[in-house]
């Protein structure tokens, strides 16, 4: 006799975060291993019982930055609430950044999908941004609900000229939403985005905010004597302001024009550039490398992820900036971890009001945000930035970390999802 599924299931599928974590999507995956972590029975209590799940490329080339003892943990926090991590097989000598790729990862997830309707009552799938966004075109079981949480597309990295296979596979998935498969709103500019260039209706989007777990440790502030201590260690001098900017080696974050806008203030700051490269070698570091001789700046160019220094570093009063140079971001996880170790007073977040940049950032009340479009804008900002007065700064610190904390608070914005992607629960009869 076939058992009847009972139940609730969360399926999160990702490719950052469970077995590295090397950029924003990865610290979301984080923000939501620590929510089953710490906060388990908080989480259940708002959003009622589930088993959670995670879906995610088989270790090999396309996991850079391999870490097998993060897997391992990530596998400890799923197990002990019933939950697993799915390893997805796919070609490891096709490129990751492909079409091909994303076609099979979609696939496997919703292989898996289907594994897990089954055995469940109701599942909902989060597929989380380019690489599954092909899930809802396998055509899911009635009791599975798909949310494609999309981070960005061809036409917001490659403008004014997106790359037609991505953009194609981006198109065939989103032609998916419908009753099972919902669009997620992360930010009021990519969903307009996805409004005006893919057609998506805007009744179609489900809330999604991009989230911190506001408990965690790693978010708290650094001890000055740490950061010191942090700050030495990779070799950073503390005798002038810092400007400090973690990006990853795309075009996109806009590192060269940092670069260029801090010429002419070379002789007030040190620049820590934290540049991560996608598979270990780029040959932007090497271009970052000579922009900073010809600009003569001093600076240190960090080629490898570190959770450690951005917050020692945004934990110091001597940090002056934090950069968010970019040309085109959905929603940046900087200014929300910023905002958090530099609570107590330490840098301001420059970033273009562009993008979700302005859903984060109030001008002169919690960040600096600059016009991109103008010429010295960015370092005019920059400028701002380091002369801001001591009791200013404070303040204005003082109102990012307000601003975080009451709208960015991973367990509220996850019961909101799930509020959406699991039908209500049945009236409690008299």
């Amino acid at each position: 006799m076939t058992a009847v599924p009972t139940g609730r299931a969360l399926l999160y599928c990702t490719f950052n975060g469970a077995a590295n974590c090397t950029n924003g999507i990865g610290r979301q995956t984080q923000t939501l291993l620590g929510a089953f972590s710490r906060r388990w029975d908080e989480l259940n209590a708002l959003a009622g019982p589930f088993t959670p799940f995670v879906a995610i490329p088989e270790p090999g080339p396309a996991t850079w930055a391999y870490d097998p003892a993060r897997l391992a943990e990530t596998e400890r926090t799923l197990a002990a609430r019933g939950g697993r991590v799915f390893a997805l097989s796919y070609d490891m000598k096709a490129p990751f950044w492909s079409p091909r790729m994303w076609s099979q990862l979609s696939a496997g997830a919703a292989s898996v999908g289907r594994r897990l309707a089954r055995r469940f009552e109701h599942v909902a799938v989060i597929a989380v941004d380019t690489p599954f966004v092909g899930i809802g075109v396998h055509h899911l079981p009635a009791n599975v609900r798909v949310l494609l949480a999309m981070y960005g597309t061809a036409h917001w990295h490659h403008h004014p000229h997106p790359e037609p296979s991505r953009l194609a596979w981006e198109r065939e998935g989103l032609a998916t939403i419908g009753a099972g498969v919902r669009p997620a709103d992360i930010g009021q500019a990519l969903t307009e985005h996805l409004v005006q260039d893919y057609g998506v209706r805007r009744e179609d989007f489900v809330p999604f905010r991009s989230a911190l777990d506001l408990t965690a440790p790693d978010l708290r502030p650094a001890s000055i004597e740490r950061a010191r201590l942090v700050a030495a260690e990779f070799g950073i001098p503390l005798d002038r302001p810092l400007v400090l900017v973690v990006a990853r080696t795309d075009p996109t974050k806009g590192v060269d024009q940092l670069i260029a806008a801090l010429g002419p203030l070379r002789d007030r700051v040190h620049l820590v550039a934290i540049v991560v490269p996608f598979d270990g070698a780029d040959p932007l570091l090497d271009a970052y490398r000579r922009q900073i001789a010809e600009q003569r700046l001093d600076a240190t160019l960090i080629p490898r992820f570190t959770r450690e220094l951005p917050r020692a570093l945004a934990s110091l009063p001597g940090t002056a900036v934090v950069a968010c140079p970019s040309r085109g971001e959905a929603l940046a996880n900087v200014p929300l971890e910023t905002a958090l170790w530099a609570r107590h007073g330490g840098p301001v977040v420059v970033a273009p009001a562009l993008g979700g940049f302005p859903e984060t950032i109030t001008d002169g009340r919690t960040g600096i945000l600059y016009d991109a479009r103008q010429p010295g804008a960015l370092t005019a900002a920059l400028r701002r930035g380091l002369d801001l007065p001591s009791g200013e700064r404070r303040e204005l610190c003082r109102r990012a970390h307000r601003h975080v904390v009451a709208e960015r608070d991973i367990v509220p914005a996850l019961t909101e999802t799930l509020q959406h992607l699991f039908p209500p629960p049945p009236a409690a009869s008299r």
